[in-house]
């Protein structure tokens, strides 16, 4: 049976309206008869031939049904219907049908006008009626599974953060008219970009979405830090497999960050999404951070401004009033709100004022219906208290923070906000709020104050997830980090405070640290803490180079660097071989004896992992500072590994970063033949024009990159056109998927009748059927 309970009354109501749509084959209109008259579904809205009163009732007790349906009775003969019906979420017996038929016989042809609980999923468990079930969102969804498949890390990838209380937005969710059109852009161009102003449903309509594509065979991989990279390696060799990429806060979640190699990862990323049918991508943004991104690269502007590309946007600031309402009704039924408290919703119509105020968000309606926060006030009070979370939203948060917390529960939310927008490791911010507190005599510190503050701040404040296996730790919503940036930019002495307790490396580049150059002069880098050695590696060895520091304090890194030579990337642009040549610069080299440090021995294990890339870039930063370490070693040996590394490049270089940015349009119309009837294109010839040119484009790479070697080096690879192998097979797969109608859709749209929420209602307005009791 499906789950019925995961449907508010007014859900249910829309459900039985297409069901009986469906069961009478005539088209149903919903009404509502007037103050506490309940609502009906009528063929005819002025002659009410046939009426149907639903009851939802779910998980109520048959004699509650029964004296409900017993008020209905003189309303029903007021009406005189020529048919009525009664459906309802409770499953009943054949004597409670008998019992019911008896109470509206004269208007009933027998007890198969009464549709219990049973009645109605049997009805929507028939094949021929799925098409019901799948307008039916929630229904759907768990007929599917996917809720239990939530932490299978084959479906959902690095998916933690996404999935955090799934189970109970799923209930909450209301399928609005931005997410259907979500679905109807992903369907048809896979790419989309949802933006809105913070708190208007962006992260929780884009976990919706991606329930909805796993349920539908998706793989979900998922990213809140940007990380382009990982992204890449986390999708399927396999490029026929589904899979949906969730970049969440893709440009930054309060203030715009994009590092520079990233404009160009997200192009890519993109151009590969197009490229393969398979593939969809959804990015979410704040409107304000997105303008400032396409201001700042320019190249980026261009890109996804172009008609090639075909971004579409969808922003979830414009919702509509019914929306607003359906999301409000939603979080008051699911969140049990008490009916004293839902009667001062309903009275006046005060409902309206709440759904129209200008600062609606979904953010601020998830607030006022959590039972800390309403609990405060008393039911006659509880509109007043809604109107003024949306007068004033920040201060939902400044009552909470500074008059209902701790102070060690204050600094460890500041301690969080000093290392991160999204999440951190526990032991991390341990550490970090530890040093806060240590010297601090109002904090009793012979107790646990550790565990009590995780336990006030835990489903607050702040929530705990277990990202592969390791126990993080992120607030609850975004709207918590705006009101501590927001606390902070006004507190220049807390800030200060923060700096001279800091511990981690992540807090100096957040600007809560002191300055780093200033750090590394006076020779105390080491006392921080880093995320691993790579990172401790590629931040205190670069500043050593860029700055020329001789310090005794950094002679074991450098010492234990040149030694070992670990093999590590770091943001890109900061690797082993960009920091490698930079260390036998004077007077680098000089003070810590570098060069002397650097044996045969570790500089040839090194080149045997290198690939031709880190070739290149080691072989640029060494004319770059005028140095030669190929004297190092036997020379032969060196050309060998850059022989390997080069057929390596031939072996794996993917085909695609070149042929798609071939303008095939172009080709296309260079490349047609008359077949008797009309123009078609010669498929043959462009694929062979493409292969060619893909071949003679790698073998150009790889020539250019060979000419920053020296003759010595560049002269003994032997390498021509000829060695480079393109596969056409797969060209020709690529041209066939260009030339086909981009229009296309491989899975049949079940969001084109949107009439379940949308039309045919008549009597009230559809914000007073919501909300009517």
């Amino acid at each position: 049976m499906y789950n019925y309970s995961n449907l508010c009354d007014y859900e249910f109501e829309i459900l039985c309206k297409d069901i009986m749509q469906k069961k009478l084959g005539k088209p149903l209109q919903i009404f509502a008869r007037g103050r506490d008259g309940g609502i009906d579904i009528t063929d005819d809205t002025v002659k009410k031939n046939v009426v149907i009163q639903v009851k939802h009732y779910i998980k109520s007790k048959y004699a509650d049904l029964l004296s409900s349906l017993k008020k209905e009775v003189a309303k029903v003969v007021e009406l005189a219907p020529d048919e009525y019906y009664v459906c309802c979420a409770v499953e009943l017996t054949a004597a409670n049908k008998t019992e019911i038929y008896g109470m509206f016989s004269e208007y009933m042809e027998d007890s198969g006008n009464i549709l219990s609980l049973n009645d109605i999923d049997e009805f929507l468990q028939d094949p021929e009626n799925e098409d019901i079930v799948r307008k039916h969102y929630k229904l759907w969804l768990e007929s599917t599974g996917v809720l239990g498949d939530i932490y299978n890390r084959d479906i959902f990838i690095d998916c933690e953060t996404l999935l955090y209380d799934i189970e109970n937005e799923q209930k909450e969710f209301v399928e609005t008219t931005a997410y259907r059109q979500c679905i109807d852009i992903l369907e048809q161009d896979r790419l989309l970009m949802i933006l809105g102003m913070p708190g208007t449903g962006k992260t929780l309509t884009t976990k919706m979405l991606a329930l909805y594509y796993a349920a539908s065979g998706y793989r979900i991989v998922y990213t809140t830090n940007g990380d382009l990279q990982s992204i890449k390696k986390a999708l399927s060799t396999d490029k026929d497999s589904k899979e949906i990429i969730l970049l969440d806060d893709c440009l930054g979640q309060y203030y715009f960050r994009m590092k520079d190699t990233q404009e160009n990862e997200l192009m890519s990323l993109v151009k590969y999404i197009l490229m393969h049918k398979n593939k969809k991508l959804i990015m979410n943004s704040r409107v304000t951070i997105f303008q400032q991104a396409k201001e700042t690269y320019i190249d980026l502007h261009s890109f996804i401004e172009s008609e090639k590309i075909k971004l579409q946007f969808i922003d979830m600031s414009m919702m509509i009033v019914e929306d607003k309402g359906r999301i409000f009704k939603n979080h008051l039924y699911f969140r049990n709100i008490p009916s004293d408290y839902y009667a001062q919703i309903v009275k006046d119509h005060n409902y309206r004022k709440i759904v129209n105020h200008r600062n609606y968000t979904p953010r601020i309606v998830d607030y006022v219906t959590r039972v800390q926060n309403y609990k405060r006030v008393g039911n006659s009070e509880y509109c007043d208290f809604i109107m003024r979370c949306l007068d004033t939203p920040m201060e939902i948060w400044n009552d909470e923070f500074n008059n209902r917390l701790q102070p060690e529960d204050r600094i460890f939310l500041t301690s969080l906000f000093s290392l991160t927008d999204v999440s951190v490791e526990e032991d991390v911010l341990h550490r970090v709020f530890n040093a806060r507190i240590a010297s601090l005599s109002s904090i009793d510190t012979t107790k646990n104050v550790w565990f009590g503050v995780l336990t006030r701040m835990e489903g607050t404040f702040v929530k705990i997830i277990a990202h592969n296996g390791v126990r993080e730790i992120g607030v609850l919503n975004p709207s918590v980090n705006d009101f501590l940036k927001h606390h902070l930019d006004g507190n220049e002495l807390e800030v200060n405070e923060i700096k001279k307790k800091s511990t981690e490396y992540r807090q100096i580049v957040r600007g809560f640290g002191p300055d780093m150059k200033d750090v590394m002069l006076a020779g105390n880098a080491l006392s921080y803490n880093y995320g691993d050695d790579r990172e401790k590696y590629a931040v205190i060895l670069t500043y050593i180079c860029e700055l020329g520091i001789c310090n005794d304090a950094y002679r074991d890194i450098v010492g234990e660097f040149v030694c070992k030579l670990p093999f590590f990337y770091y943001e890109k642009k900061i690797n082993t071989f960009t920091i490698l040549p930079m260390l036998f610069r004077e007077p680098i080299a000089g003070y810590y004896d570098s060069y002397e440090l650097l044996s045969a021995e570790t500089f040839a294990r090194l080149l045997m992992k290198m690939d031709f890339d880190d070739f290149c870039i080691l072989q640029d930063g060494l004319n770059e500072n005028r140095i030669n370490l190929h004297s190092k070693m036997n020379i032969d040996f060196f050309v060998s590994q850059l022989d390997r590394a080069i057929r390596g490049y031939i072996d794996e270089c993917d085909r695609e970063e070149y042929y798609m940015e071939y303008d095939m349009y172009e080709l296309f119309n260079d490349n047609m033949i008359f077949n008797g009837e009309y123009q078609e294109v010669d498929v043959d010839k462009v694929v062979k024009i493409v292969t060619e040119r893909v071949q003679e484009d790698i073998y150009e790479y790889i020539m250019d990159k060979l000419s920053v070697f020296p003759r010595s080096i560049s002269d003994k690879i032997d390498i021509s056109s000829y060695d480079v192998w393109v596969d056409s097979s797969e060209i020709d797969q690529y041209v066939d998927e260009t030339l086909a109608d981009p229009g296309d859709r491989d899975i049949y749209d079940y969001y084109d009748d949107v009439e379940s929420y949308s039309g045919r209602l008549s009597g009230m307005d559809e914000l007073d059927l919501i909300f009517a009791e």
